[in-house]
């Protein structure tokens, strides 16, 4: 599972930077990701900055860079690396909360998917509570994340 920092942050910002632990993917990003989380979040004083770097130290989370670094037309000079980064690792599904991200990574045929899928993916192999879910779920629109109306729609897809 390759993360973006727009999938770091909306987990940050729900207290669940530990559900990432629970996934049967290994989480891997980008330098540059773990730059602007971590280090520039720190100067910032971005409260989640501290609770993101902690899954670094403890190898929840590790950095891998892509062989390839030029940047892609469309999306960021981060979000390049992280999309390179996808099409480099065998089978890897995109973690991400970044509309344009996710179709660029649509448009190369990478497998992507949102923060709040990845949720929901937890709950449907039992790895979290309906309960759990829920509550999550309404952080993210209470976060300003999702809207309601696609939170209902994730639920409603089976």
């Amino acid at each position: 599972m390759i993360l973006d920092s727009s999938a770091l942050i909306t987990l940050a910002g729900a207290e669940a930077l530990g559900l990432l632990g629970l996934s049967r993917h290994r989480a891997i990003t980008v330098s540059e990701v773990y730059r602007e989380t971590v280090e520039i979040g720190s100067l910032k004083a971005y409260p989640d900055a501290a609770a993101i770097g902690m899954l670094f130290e403890q190898g929840v989370v590790t950095i891998r860079d892509p062989r390839r670094k030029g940047k892609i037309i469309g999306i960021s000079r981060t979000d390049s690396l992280v999309l390179r980064l996808t099409e480099e690792v065998p089978a890897a599904v995109l973690l991400v909360n970044d509309q344009a991200l996710l179709r660029k990574a649509q448009q190369r045929g990478l497998s992507a998917q949102y923060t709040a899928e990845f949720v929901q993916e937890l709950y449907r192999a039992g790895r979290i509570t309906e309960r759990r879910r829920d509550s999550l779920f309404r952080d993210f629109v209470a976060n300003g994340r999702y809207s309601e109306g696609f939170m209902e729609a994730l639920l409603l897809r089976r």
